[in-house]
């Protein structure tokens, strides 16, 4: 018997099922859930980055166009010629302070923590680079050691409008400015401070140099701390009123580069960090890359759970019942009359017959399908094309043809006979 009728009797030759097209689909319709659970994933997503990655409205943000943002002063320095960098980076910071660059600090809102603020001001003070910290109230002891802030001492209520009262160019240029506070000042910590300046102080007759504008020298690097004390004077609606921008311009000067810093929380070193960013751990990694990290959890779980169910052979195993060999010959018909699968269910025919054909004709079990069909025609006395037709050559083009075949199949079995 040859190798094709062996393999033919194993049963191992696959019927011709359902086409690319029908296993395609199939595939696409059992995925279909995995596919819409993973696009309204990617549409949340897509969502979320929108929504945080929009503008930043955060008080005196260089990003923020309302009211009280910052832009319109980055804009105004920007479009007359200043180099200018803006920053929410504790390591771009020191490094523009490294370089002996100009560093405009939003210092209000408690953002920095001290040992950043120290790490910063030892930097400026061996560089001799200048600092401008905006409103840093509190924290300006943290900064410099000349300065300190506290309340007035006659405890009456300061003026909203301000002249320079003080003899530095910069505010007399300016001239008068808003500001609306409760009354606290930055006072020098010296009674007659050398190279500072003090100005739009309240008439309270404090004999120690007060002022919500104050400049002091720091380190022997020829730096200094600018304190900057209302954020009124460089938010977008109130930057145009009195002299806000010109002294904004006069007090960052006009020839180093230009940083303006704006600290974040998770970005500022903590105790024992010599001066290094630290926080949450995310600092060291760019936006981008936190949301893509994020948006992969998803993806990673649906591309698990989609191909984690169909992974390697299928495992056999003992039935809990017996079927009967009819019943899995009548499905096995069943499934090729379905698939309209004639030629193999002939060739399942034609298989069974040369091997019973064979055994009759004790012929041994390699020999070839020819050789069993000739003896096989030679033994019944047969026409040797008719017999060759009925078991290998001939094709069932409907089912008339393959029920034909079948009867004709059982009559040449029929008539063979041992020799």
């Amino acid at each position: 018997m040859s190798a094709q009728t062996d393999v033919a009797v194993r049963g191992t030759r696959s019927a011709t099922g359902p086409g690319f097209l029908a296993r395609a689909g199939g595939v696409a319709r059992s995925s279909a859930l995995w596919v819409a659970a993973a696009i309204v994933v990617l549409i949340a997503a897509i969502v979320t980055v929108l929504v945080q990655g929009g503008e930043n409205t955060a008080e005196l943000h260089y990003e923020s166009t309302e009211d009280g943002g910052g832009r319109a002063f980055v804009e105004v320095l920007s479009d007359h010629g200043r180099d200018l960098t803006t920053t929410e980076s504790y390591g771009e910071a020191g490094a523009a302070l490294d370089a002996g660059e100009t560093l405009v600090v939003y210092a209000a809102g408690w953002t920095m923590s001290d040992p950043g603020i120290e790490d910063l001001s030892v930097r400026a003070a061996e560089s001799g680079a200048r600092i401008v910290l905006i409103a840093p109230e509190q924290q300006v002891e943290v900064w410099t050691d000349a300065l300190l802030y506290d309340y007035l001492g006659d405890g009456s209520a300061p003026p909203a409008r301000r002249a320079p009262n003080c003899g530095a160019d910069v505010a007399n240029t300016a001239g008068t400015v808003r500001h609306e506070d409760t009354g606290s000042e930055y006072f020098s910590t010296s009674s007659e401070p050398e190279d500072s300046v003090f100005c739009y102080g309240a008439d309270s007759g404090d004999v120690v140099p007060h002022g919500v504008y104050a400049q002091v020298p720091h380190g022997d690097a020829g730096g200094t701390v600018t304190v900057m004390g209302s954020a009124q004077w460089f938010a977008n609606g109130t930057l145009a009123h009195e002299g806000h921008m010109s002294l904004v311009a006069g007090a960052v000067g006009t020839d180093d580069p230009l940083t303006y810093y704006y600290p974040v929380q998770s970005d500022q070193p903590g105790e024992g960090d010599d001066g290094e960013a630290g926080g949450a751990p995310t600092w060291l990694f760019p936006a981008w890359a936190v949301a893509a990290l994020l948006w992969s959890l998803p993806v990673v779980l649906v591309a698990l759970l989609v191909y984690g169910r169909r992974l390697g052979p299928l495992a056999v195993e003992p039935l809990p019942v017996i079927v009967p060999a009819a019943e899995t010959v009548r499905g096995r018909s069943a499934l090729l009359q379905r698939s309209q699968a004639r030629a193999e269910g002939l060739a399942d025919l034609r298989a069974a017959a040369l091997v019973r054909i064979g055994r009759r004709l004790a012929l041994p079990p390699d020999a070839p399908a020819a050789e069993v069909v000739a003896r096989a025609a030679a033994a019944s006395g047969l026409d040797p094309a008719w017999a060759e037709a009925v078991l290998l050559s001939e094709h069932p083009h409907d089912d008339e043809t393959l029920i034909r075949i079948a009867i004709d199949i059982t009559t040449l079995e029929s008539e063979v006979t041992p020799p």
